[in-house]
């Protein structure tokens, strides 16, 4: 987790939150999707995680690149770095 730093908030859903973070070692930006475990099941988590690691070999301007993925126990988040691509940010995921 400390190789990406949250910077603001893009967007909420039900259980989830999307982050802008920085990758601390490169600057880059990517969009960070962090989870509540406390509301989800494990096997919730392990499957958004599954979907992700799925698609990220596919390269097509309408799929969002997957970076990364981790449970962060400590603050209890499933979380999930992928690409950022801007534009128009939401309250709702």
């Amino acid at each position: 987790m400390e190789k990406y730093t949250k910077q603001k908030l893009l967007g909420s859903g039900g259980f989830a939150k999307v982050y802008l973070a920085i990758d601390t070692t490169t600057d880059k930006q990517y969009a960070m999707k962090c989870m509540d475990i406390a509301q989800m099941c494990a096997e919730d988590c392990e499957n958004e995680i599954k979907v992700f690691q799925e698609i990220s070999h596919l390269s097509h301007p309408n799929i969002v690149k997957y970076e990364a993925s981790f449970i962060n126990r400590y603050k209890r988040e499933c979380v999930i770095i992928m690409e950022y691509c801007g534009g128009k940010e939401y309250n709702k995921i």
